[in-house]
């Protein structure tokens, strides 16, 4: 579970991807130092580190729940989605083999801040972040 490429690896990985909502948006790499003392603590916990305050609607998900609408879900007679479902579902086992006790953290409404992270195995918060549209 050491760090080294992590950022890389996590990229690469998503690179092709994108978390669909109103609107289709690219993971992007998330590091926060010295966040994972305690890890894993609330994501109301996360999103004070973040800056937000303490009446943002914060919203727990597993790695499943988070990406089930890529994999689970997806539409079987869609052919692009079938296509890049494998990806989608590399990424997830990339985070989930290379980030200790990762889950999803979603902050805030219409416009929420998605967070995927988990420790890195220094001490560390890493992980990827998006932004989902829901109006």
């Amino acid at each position: 579970m050491k760090p080294k490429n992590l950022r890389k690896d996590l990229e690469a990985a998503a690179s092709d991807l994108v978390y669909s909502s109103e609107s289709d948006r690219p993971f992007e790499w998330f590091f926060l130092e010295d966040g994972a003392e305690g890890w894993p603590y609330d994501g109301a916990e996360l999103a004070k580190r973040l800056g937000e305050g303490a009446e943002t609607r914060i919203d727990e998900r597993s790695l499943d729940d988070f990406f089930r609408r890529h994999i689970e879900t997806s539409d079987p007679y869609d052919v692009r989605a079938q296509q890049i479902r494998p990806g989608y579902e590399a990424l997830k086992e990339m985070l989930r083999s290379r980030l200790r006790q990762p889950k999803a953290v979603r902050i805030g409404s219409i416009e929420v801040r998605c967070f995927i992270v988990g420790g890195d195995g220094e001490g560390n918060l890493a992980g990827l972040s998006t932004i989902a549209i829901e109006t």
